[in-house]
């Protein structure tokens, strides 16, 4: 059934995988006159309540320091959580109970549940990723880490090594893959892949270098896909800029030999256009810009077969980027509104794969391209242009772009759950035209170089030349050979 198994890891991550999970739950129809575009099986999972009622539950592992899952449960209405086992069957003795202030559930939350109309959320309302959560989850897909608590200033987890350092104590004791991972896999008949979204730029950055590791091991043929998640950076101190800098450019290099296509993403800060109003130090807003992008990007992947709109598998579209084998890294643009077009390069004009301080540069030339993923949703378009250009996408040619082009009339849809950010939308729309492209191109060489500069000397004395030589071999894969118009300083790295 092509179904895709899903790994959040990391505060951030989950603000814009519940984003993408509230937007594959808009996709569900219930009249038999109406026919979701979506296959729900590729992403969700088929099982008995604990009451005997069907569920469909996401194909998702979250991950989470504690206090970051607010107050979401592993108890819900669907399942009770049978890996709690009262204190009082295994101890004889006189107990004594603590419980910690209960958190109380959001007035949206409250309203879902009671079948109410829900108010208008703000930022000030969502406190957690799960007060905005539209979805149940299977108890097993909860995963609380108690080693760390969210936001500390005692132990703040920010630092790459000491991600390194919990995955590996944790799996000595439980081995993670087999106890969280596995019960996923096994009720797959035909997985295509697993997608991953975990900030990079901090010690989730370290564990899931670490996970993706583990299952490339398990899973050496299965292709993967990282969405690496990066915080706001601009209002950080100094240090912590530096640090995170330093962990993102570590999460990279250790990620590129097992992750199939990695995809860094963060906000711009202070490079938006103006039909896009977010507030970029809240965690609701900055997580739904990513993941419109995350969400129209992955489409093909989880689209029914129909003549209005072109399927792809994670693996195809991964071909499609990494050209020469070697080019895992690739950055990402969107334009989302009226002002979308199918094919229009030139209009993209909000760039999320920036790396930690990087500006776009003035070039004297246009980025030399090796792998193009287009995908427009919303307005039909003229399908004699699209045909046109799937003819021309098929005939490779040795030494010119790979360019695989998606379209669907299905746009983005517009929930009470998603935040007012882009102005140019009406009330009335409940789908947004959205364009999104990924691509393999030589700009990441300027990027590699940037990040070298900023972190190598940061870095210990017995990691900063192994960084260095890491983040220079990833640049050489996008060095364009064959083309006399290469950008001047390319040999420095």
């Amino acid at each position: 059934m092509r179904e895709i198994i899903t790994l959040q890891l990391g505060n951030l991550s989950n603000y814009v995988a519940n984003h993408f999970w509230n937007a594959q739950e808009s996709y569900f129809t219930y009249s038999e006159q109406d026919s979701s575009p979506v296959d729900h099986n590729i992403h969700w999972r088929t099982g008995l309540g604990s009451d005997g009622s069907d569920t469909f539950l996401p194909r998702t592992v979250i991950y989470d320091l504690k206090g970051g899952f607010g107050t979401l449960k592993k108890i819900n209405a669907l399942y009770e959580d049978a890996s709690q086992v009262s204190a009082s069957s295994t101890w004889g003795g006189p107990s004594a109970v603590h419980k910690q202030e209960a958190l109380h559930p959001s007035a949206y939350q409250q309203s879902l549940d009671a079948g109410t109309e829900a108010p208008r959320l703000t930022k000030s309302s969502v406190r957690y990723w799960s007060d905005f959560s539209r979805v149940y989850y299977h108890p097993k897909s909860l995963v609380q880490l108690y080693d760390y608590e969210l936001n500390s200033t005692i132990m703040p987890f920010e630092r790459h090594s000491m991600g390194i350092e919990l995955f590996h104590s944790l799996d000595k004791e439980h081995d993670i893959v087999d106890r969280d991972w596995r019960p996923f896999v096994e009720e797959c008949d035909q997985m295509q892949g697993m997608q991953v979204l975990s900030t990079i730029d901090d010690a989730w950055g370290g564990f899931a270098s670490s996970y993706v590791e583990a299952l490339r091991d398990e899973y050496p043929k299965t292709c993967i896909w990282l969405w690496g998640i990066q915080n706001p950076i601009l209002s950080a101190p100094r240090d912590k800029r530096q640090l995170r800098l330093a962990n993102t450019a570590q999460a990279l290099t250790r990620t590129r030999e097992h992750a199939s296509i990695m995809v860094p993403l963060a906000v711009p800060e202070g490079d938006l256009p103006s039909s896009i109003g977010l507030d970029a130090s809240s965690s609701w807003h900055s997580s739904a810009l990513l993941a419109t992008a995350v969400e129209t990007a992955s489409l093909p992947s989880r689209l029914k077969q129909q003549s209005t709109s072109k399927t792809a598998s994670l693996s195809d579209m991964a071909e499609s980027l990494n050209v020469a084998g070697n080019q895992t890294l690739a950055t990402m643009k969107m334009t989302v509104g009226p002002k979308a077009a199918p094919s229009d390069d030139d209009g993209l004009n909000i760039s999320l794969s920036r790396l930690g301080l990087m500006k776009p540069q003035t070039r004297s030339r246009d980025p030399r391209v090796f792998g193009l993923l287009s995908v427009y949703r919303g307005t039909k378009i003229d399908t004699e242009e699209d045909e046109a250009q799937d003819a021309k996408a098929k005939r490779r040619i040795i030494g010119n772009t790979v360019i695989q082009r998606y379209t669907t009339d299905l746009g983005f849809p517009s929930l009470d759950s998603f935040p007012s950010i882009y102005t140019d939308k009406t009330e009335d729309d409940s789908r947004m035209n959205v364009r999104a492209t990924v691509s393999t191109d030589d700009s990441i060489v300027e990027q590699m170089r940037t990040l070298r500069s900023h972190v190598t000397w940061s870095v210990g004395p017995d990691e900063r030349e192994t960084l260095s030589n890491d983040l220079a071999e990833m640049a050489d894969a996008y060095h364009d050979d064959w083309s006399s118009g290469s950008d001047e300083d390319d040999d420095d790295l």
